[in-house]
């Protein structure tokens, strides 16, 4: 307790500098908190629990759902195979095909079918609402949070007007952040006024085993047709659409490290300030009986607490940010919500640790090993 007393009396010596160093651990910790969560939400978004069932048929060579149209005839082509469950028909609509912070994406599907197939559940609004009124929609929890939308709510976009008329959450995390609305509405909307024609079908089978054949089969039934197919898997499907989305994260890694390494210089930089402002007081500290392990104890202790201290501000601001702004990145109609779970605090913290540690060893072992009659010469 003396100890901690000492460490926390030299922090307060100089307030503006220790905190400017715990904003600026705070900043750095901010960034890296955010980029491992987006890390986490990827790896979210490729989990979901039917994603090794259900495969993706696409237009060939196509890869945007803007310029993907497939006849809504292929339907009962598809059904017809050997190991296939059901398909549904989607068609899709977005405001941006690559990455973008504030992605609107409309999937229309036949109703019945999509609320049986997805697995929706309605957790506020009327579902009945919805089967009855061709321009209702539902719209997924984490896009209702980002826009701020309820129940019996309507917007627009672009020349698309849907009224809300129910929020959904789902086993899928990537669809939490989609508009769900009637397939024909949908076809005559606007921009995307195609109708017999769709995005995409996704197609759920029997066995995740026999993906890969049922795959081949499906390209090989319209290979001649004018519009030729490429079929995947789902998890497939979501790697490829969220590629942009890993090009970014690659980046991000990197200045994650950089991070880690301001932390390392901004806390090492104020630790060995500190302890050479205090040769004179750690030679008085050993003459009334501290030991050697005492002194590198202050030291390093200090270390921690700015460390962990700038770590706490930058994670809470993080897990701010990601609550209150519903924060995600979408690409090819695919949004990847910000994730932090209780693995990456942990996670976090110990590198604030480790971070602490490295930049406060050195001081540390040189305050201790000074000789006294040195120190206490030290101008």
């Amino acid at each position: 307790m003396k100890l901690a007393r000492l460490i926390a009396k030299n922090l307060r010596r100089r307030p503006m500098r220790t905190l400017f160093t715990l904003l600026g651990v705070a900043s750095a910790m901010l960034l890296f908190v955010l980029v491992e969560s987006l890390s986490a939400g990827l790896d979210r978004a490729m989990a979901g629990t039917e994603a090794a069932r259900t495969l993706v048929v696409y237009r060939q060579n196509r890869y945007c759902p803007q310029t993907s149209f497939l006849p809504e005839h292929y339907t009962d082509r598809i059904k017809k195979l050997p190991g296939v469950l059901s398909v549904l028909p989607v068609k899709v609509f977005l405001n941006n095909c690559r990455a973008s912070l504030d992605l609107v994406a409309f999937q229309g599907a036949p109703v019945e079918e999509m609320l049986a197939m997805r697995g929706l559940e309605v957790i506020d609004g009327d579902v009945e609402r919805f089967k009855r009124e061709r321009d209702a929609a539902l719209v997924g929890r984490a896009f209702a949070a980002r826009k701020k939308l309820r129940p019996g709510d309507s917007f627009r976009f672009g020349s698309i007007d849907v009224k809300v008329a129910g929020i959904f959450a789902s086993a899928e995390p990537v669809d939490e952040g989609v508009v769900m609305t009637h397939l024909e509405f949908l076809q005559r909307s606007g921009p995307v006024n195609k109708l017999g024609t769709v995005t995409q079908f996704e197609v759920k089978i029997d066995n995740a085993e026999n993906a890969k054949a049922i795959s081949a089969e499906i390209d090989a039934t319209f290979k001649t047709a004018e519009e030729p197919t490429d079929t995947r898997a789902k998890i497939q499907y979501l790697e490829g659409a969220t590629r942009d989305l890993r090009e970014i994260l690659r980046f991000a890694r990197w200045l994650g490290i950089g991070c880690v390494a301001v932390v390392l210089a901004l806390v090492a930089n104020t630790v060995l300030m500190s302890s050479q402002e205090r040769v004179r007081e750690f030679g008085v500290f050993r003459t009334l009986g501290f030991r050697e392990g005492h002194i590198g104890a202050l030291v390093l202790g200090e270390a921690w607490i700015l460390a962990l201290g700038g770590c706490a501000i930058g994670l809470l601001a993080a897990i701010a940010m990601v609550k209150f702004t519903h924060v995600s990145i979408g690409s090819e109609g695919v949004a990847v919500g910000f994730h932090i779970a209780s693995s990456l605090v942990l996670r976090v913290t110990l590198v604030s640790i480790v971070a602490g540690t490295l930049a406060g060893i050195f001081p540390a072992w040189q305050s201790a090993r000074r000789p006294v009659v040195a120190a206490l010469r030290e101008a």
